[in-house]
């Protein structure tokens, strides 16, 4: 049997030993490391919704309106749905009247939007209502608007056109408007501009004016109508 020199098999047990110690030292792949790392560092949160009280905190929080004293927040929908997302819906009122500006709450993100009757929404940092602090111009504004909430009704012409009128709130209502033959307008809408005046907002190329006069209602419209459609008159409450 063949014998190695005592040297050589010493140097052969150093390498063996050399060759242990560098596989104990050596790092872990990459990979292992960073599939370790992520399960401690990034657990998974489930998303919670907010609850009304938090809602209305962040309204009072954000809005630069005193709701201790002079305005206050009721909850119209919990779930109002707008541009595909779900929000809280709270109106803002004083002791007269439920203004037209309202709050969207987002209530996953807690995301704000003042919201108008006509589907317009704004961050409160542009909104004027918000940049007053209030509302006095507005409010100036609503008690004038406040005979809208006589008009409220079915009304006639002489010549026969029918006036019907379904309030939306404190400056805006739905009105249909339909002559004896059947021509006019069905459910559109029509907003306050002041001083017992109204204007339709949803009819193209024309425009009807509404003028509360007494218990009447005087009608004017321009541009283009259906045809033999003459709605222009004094319309009586009918009876």
């Amino acid at each position: 049997m063949k014998r190695f020199p005592k040297m050589t098999a010493g140097i052969l047990a150093l390498c063996a030993l050399c060759a242990l110690t560098g596989c104990q030292g050596q790092d872990l792949p990459a990979s292992s490391q960073v599939s370790e790392v992520s399960a401690e560092s990034e657990p998974v949160l489930e998303a919670e919704s907010l609850t009304e009280e938090e809602a209305r905190a962040l309204v009072t929080e954000r809005l630069p309106l005193d709701f201790e004293g002079t305005y206050t927040l009721t909850l119209n929908d919990a779930a109002r749905k707008w541009n595909g997302r779900t929000y809280f819906h709270f109106l803002i009122e004083n002791e007269q009247i439920t203004f037209e500006t309202s709050v969207l709450v987002d209530e996953e993100n807690g995301q704000i939007f003042t919201y108008y009757p006509d589907g317009s929404a704004y961050a409160p940092e542009d909104d004027p209502f918000c940049q007053a602090g209030g509302a006095e111009e507005e409010q100036g504004q609503s008690e004038s608007d406040e005979t809208v909430l006589d008009w409220a009704g079915s009304y006639v012409s002489e010549s026969g056109v029918t006036l019907s009128i379904e309030l939306q709130d404190t400056s805006s209502f739905e009105f249909t408007l339909v002559d004896p033959n059947g021509n006019g307008y069905e459910y559109q809408v029509a907003r306050s501009t002041g001083s017992g005046t109204a204007e339709s907002t949803t009819i193209e190329d024309a425009t009807i004016t509404f003028r509360k006069d007494g218990e009447n209602i005087l009608v004017e419209a321009e541009g283009s109508l259906p045809p033999g459609f003459a709605p222009d008159g004094t319309y009586a409450p009918a009876e």
